[in-house]
């Protein structure tokens, strides 16, 4: 099973100063359930940097799985409480990437839900900054029809 989906990615990144900068997007994508997992998978745009690359999240009872491919290649594990590594792989380099997930919450299923991870990030070792990634995600009406509103016809 295969559906069109709207997903609203935004992202907050909090450096060690305490400054806080927030992106948001939203754009099209698809939900799909494979093997035991539900899934979303969405193109990057220009706006978070990651222009040619295809994002998916693959959710688990306990873990949350992200996988880019194309410009930016990177596999990374979110699971509360444990920190886990990836090469983080740029047209300008590889980095290794430290994840110490903090939190995770998770009601996406069918279509639709809301997802929410708190970690800290490091690169190469070094601490670098606090992120929260939240996801929403709802049937596309452009695809589905309008499912919200009842019609009446005189």
């Amino acid at each position: 099973m295969i559906k069109d989906v709207m997903i609203r990615v935004t992202s907050l990144q909090r450096n060690d100063s305490g400054q806080d900068e927030k992106i948001s997007l939203e754009t099209p994508g698809k939900f799909g359930i494979q093997k035991g997992f539900s899934y979303i998978t969405y193109q990057e745009t220009e706006l978070t940097g990651m222009e040619g690359t295809t994002t998916s999240l693959r959710f688990y009872p306990d873990s949350v799985n992200l996988v880019r491919v194309g410009k930016i290649l990177q596999q990374q594990e979110y699971k509360p409480g444990e920190v886990t590594y990836s090469q983080y792989e740029t047209p300008f380099g590889t980095l290794q990437m430290g994840v110490h997930t903090r939190g995770l919450e998770n009601t996406i299923s069918g279509g639709s839900g809301h997802m929410r991870i708190a970690y800290d990030i490091d690169l190469d070792g070094v601490f670098c900054h606090y992120n929260e990634l939240t996801v929403d995600v709802w049937e596309d009406p452009e695809k589905h029809g309008n499912k919200g509103a009842a019609e009446t016809t005189d």
